[in-house]
This record gives C-alpha cells, structure tokens and sequence, in this order.
C-alpha cells in the first residue's frame, strides 16, 4: 500500500533534520503569511510524480543557517551554492523516503531561482513552513503536474 504523500514529505523533513545542526519544527501558526522569497530553489520531481520541489527562504536565514554548518558566514554566490546543496539534501531524502513507500521519484539538479512564477498547470500539494530554531523560517512547496503524475 502506497503511503501519503504528507507521510513521505514528514519523514523526508525528519532526515533532513539529521544534517542541520539546529532544532527543526513544522511551524504553521507562527511562520510569516508571505516569506520573503529572496532565495528560491527549484528542483524537479519525475516518475510517478511530475512537478517540482521549490525551497524558499530569505538571504538572513540562509546565512544564518550556513554559518552554524561551516563555521563561516556566506554570501552572494556562495550563498546561491549552499542554498542549492541545501535543496538537493532536501529533495534526495525526499525521493529515497519516497522510494521506500513505493513511489519511483527522480529528481533534477537545483536552480536557483530570483524571479519564480507559478505555472498554472501546476496544483501546489503541500506548503510547508519549516522554523529553524533562533534562525528564521524556510519553507517546503511540492507542486506537481497532475496531467503526467501517477497519483490521485
């Protein structure tokens, strides 16, 4: 029997916790109605879901977040890198979670993204806003192409 896809989303969230050095929490009733979505990541999603996998958060939160990984404040480019690295961690739990619930995901490489628009050929599943303790907020959108998917 196929797991729901919150089920896989959940436990992809709990593995990513495993490599970020700061407490996680699915936060819905405190986390900002509009993220600033200075940094986004898209990541595409193929097999038996079609869509994509977008990480949004802002350049604060994300320099927060690098410099309790590596010691070092980042910024610019090689922020746009770790915010990548940060959404591929990300989407390949997901798709290994995936995997083990029988669903078949790929995923592509990261884009980072500045100007993002959301195609209309596209429903947005999940919206997950994710607090990173004393850093800020990122969340988690799966939007998936419901005409090529293999899901209900």
């Amino acid at each position: 029997m196929k797991a729901s896809m919150s089920v896989v989303l959940e436990k992809a969230v709990t593995s990513f916790q495993s490599f970020i050095p700061t407490t996680l929490t699915v936060d819905t009733e405190n986390a900002p109605k509009v993220l600033p979505a200075e940094c986004i990541v898209s990541i595409g999603l193929t097999g038996d879901i079609t869509g994509q996998l977008l990480i949004k958060s802002d350049e604060v939160t994300l320099s927060n977040l690098a410099t309790s990984m590596f010691g070092m404040a980042v910024e610019g480019s090689m922020l746009q890198s770790f915010t990548c690295e940060l959404g591929n961690m990300l989407a390949g739990n997901f798709a290994t979670e995936a995997t083990q619930h029988e669903l078949n995901i790929d995923i592509t490489p990261p884009t980072f993204l500045t100007n993002y628009t959301h195609t209309p050929h596209q429903h947005l599943l999940f919206k997950l806003p994710l607090k990173l303790e004393d850093k800020g907020f990122l969340e988690i959108n799966i939007s998936v192409n419901k005409e090529l998917s293999n899901i209900s």
